[in-house]
């Protein structure tokens, strides 16, 4: 938002109608202008008005007189009087190239003097303001780099009826930066991958044909995963026993870190002890009815003391964890913060899905583990507040918040 303000001397426009009215109104005033003019009898308080408008709206714009002319500017009048703005030419540019909607004036005047005051809003996006330790997070691009620089990121995910959640994290991992990504599905699931990414690489696991990972898929995922900077783990995984113990293989197997969401962890909910023995660091993102599940608790408990619960995880468990909601909680490395991003709009189907694939993609661009995990909250948040202006909350779906990630990580550069 930007203002302008300015004061005419009416005695000033009395002078200058007396001398030279009609070459002050060729050089000033648009023909429509001079009608309103005429009507109100060339009254000096009404041109002073309208002089000190266009002098507010050129302070507004930050231009001055000038770089806009007076006739790019056109004050006209409502049917109930209500001063507003007309742009042509050089006004419109300027207009555009600073991203502003409207721009509101109002005019008074008494006997000396005619004060005009304007405000200019800008596109709603800009209304938006970074916090400058989020800016500071996000890893700048040197110009001399290759997709090698930007990670190896591991999706591993998906089962019959379950595409969806894979291809979220995949896209979302894509979208935020990472140079590679590796889709890991069931083999049966192969030929619907392979339609919806075209982006990323797909590697397809031996099933069985059974539409789900089964413990003998290890040798495969192991192969597959070994040279890997970072895993996303759940979107669309399934839950029973074996694949509980393909979690906990895969956990001690892996070295890098682990992002662990949806049925990652539902898997870890059934035997907590497949964490004990994890060498790299890992980080989970549950909603609060996961995290209610994984300790035994009622949703209500866990709402009723977020941030206590997620410092015990962390602590117990030796993990990052990101209890998602109103004000998201990320605590870990004994640290905490509270995301200010997000709208009651993003719950909804396979937001959490893109939530996995932003932080998985940012800890594989190499930023720390705990600082990834908070720009991509962040980052996640932001996009789903961009993609709210434009849609609005109630029928946003995951699909908006992916589309926005480049613009949210956009915003944020700036």
């Amino acid at each position: 938002m930007t203002t302008g303000v300015d004061i005419v001397n009416v005695s000033r426009i009395s002078k200058i109608l007396l001398e030279k009215k009609d070459n002050f109104y060729k050089k000033v005033m648009t023909d429509r202008e001079i009608n309103y003019i005429c009507s109100r009898n060339h009254n000096p308080r009404t041109i002073a008005g309208i002089f000190a408008a266009k002098e507010a709206i050129s302070k507004t714009l930050g231009t001055g007189i000038g770089a806009i002319g007076w006739k790019d500017m056109e004050i006209l009048h409502d049917d109930k009087g209500k001063p507003y703005v007309n742009f042509s030419d050089k006004g419109k540019k300027i207009i555009e190239e600073l991203t502003l909607d409207v721009i509101e004036i109002s005019i008074t005047h008494e006997e000396e003097y005619a004060i005009a005051f304007a405000i200019g809003y800008g596109k709603q996006d800009e209304f938006i303001v970074v916090d400058p330790y989020i800016k500071k997070l996000l890893p700048k691009r040197k110009k001399d780099s290759h997709k090698g620089n930007y990670g190896r990121v591991g999706i591993i995910g998906g089962s019959k009826g379950m595409t969806g959640a894979p291809y979220l994290a995949t896209q979302a991992a894509l979208r935020s930066g990472s140079g590679l990504v590796y889709t890991l599905i069931p083999k049966s699931l192969e030929d619907i991958m392979a339609v919806k990414l075209t982006e990323a690489i797909i590697k397809p696991i031996e099933d069985e044909d059974k539409g789900f990972f089964t413990l003998k898929s290890i040798e495969d995922i192991k192969k597959e995963i070994e040279n890997m900077d970072v895993l996303a783990i759940g979107p669309g995984f399934g839950v029973d026993i074996e694949r509980c113990q393909l979690l906990r293989e895969i956990l001690n197997y892996f070295k890098g870190p682990i992002v662990l969401d949806a049925d990652g962890i539902n898997c870890i909910a059934l035997d907590p002890s497949i964490l004990d023995n994890r060498e790299g660091i890992t980080i989970m993102t549950p909603h609060p009815g996961e995290l209610a599940n994984f300790l035994k608790r009622t949703t209500k408990e866990i709402q009723g003391n977020r941030i206590n619960y997620s410092k015990y995880v962390s602590e117990k468990y030796n993990v990052i964890m990101v209890l998602k909601g109103v004000n998201t909680i990320i605590t870990g490395e004994g640290e905490i913060f509270l995301n200010p991003t997000g709208n009651p709009g993003m719950a909804t189907a396979g937001s959490g899905d893109i939530l996995t694939g932003i932080i998985a993609s940012f800890i594989g661009q190499g930023l720390n583990s705990f600082k990834g995990t908070v720009l991509g909250v962040y980052c996640h948040g932001l996009a789903g507040d961009m993609a709210k202006l434009d849609k609005g909350e109630y029928g946003l779906i995951a699909t908006d918040i992916l589309e926005n990630i480049p613009y949210s990580i956009k915003k944020i550069e700036e």
